[in-house]
């Protein structure tokens, strides 16, 4: 599922290593969301290190790029910035209503509980 390319330079083992365990933790953790592929690319230019991941879902496309000195450093703030663009994404998508209760709704529990304090009081 994940993808991890290397440009100008050959990706090592320990490298692969590195991104799907830090990757896959944030992919997981959104089962809903159904990403469809996941590229990493990683590029060396001169002594400038680039890691840039594309994830693809269903109805979005997100991208992150950084660039710093050290390669893992660079893979590390790509996925942070990955998993900040999710969190962003879900918390929009959520619905921030669902715990909010209709009026019919409240009005039916309201007569419910009249109906069940009558049934008491003639009970006694």
């Amino acid at each position: 599922m994940i993808t991890i390319t290397g440009r100008h330079l050959t990706v090592t083992d320990a490298m692969k290593q590195h991104v799907e365990g830090k990757l896959k933790p944030v992919i997981e953790s959104v089962p809903n969301l159904k990403i469809t592929s996941a590229k990493v690319i990683l590029e060396m230019e001169k002594s400038r290190c680039k890691a840039e991941i594309l994830l693809n879902m269903k109805n979005h496309d997100m991208e992150a790029v950084s660039e710093t000195y050290d390669m893992y450093q660079a893979i590390d703030m790509s996925v942070e910035k990955i998993d900040v663009q999710i969190r962003k994404l879900i918390d929009k998508v959520q619905d921030h209503h669902r715990g909010k209760v209709s009026k019919e709704a409240g009005i039916e529990a309201e007569v419910e509980a009249e109906a069940e304090a009558e049934a008491e009081a003639e009970k006694e």
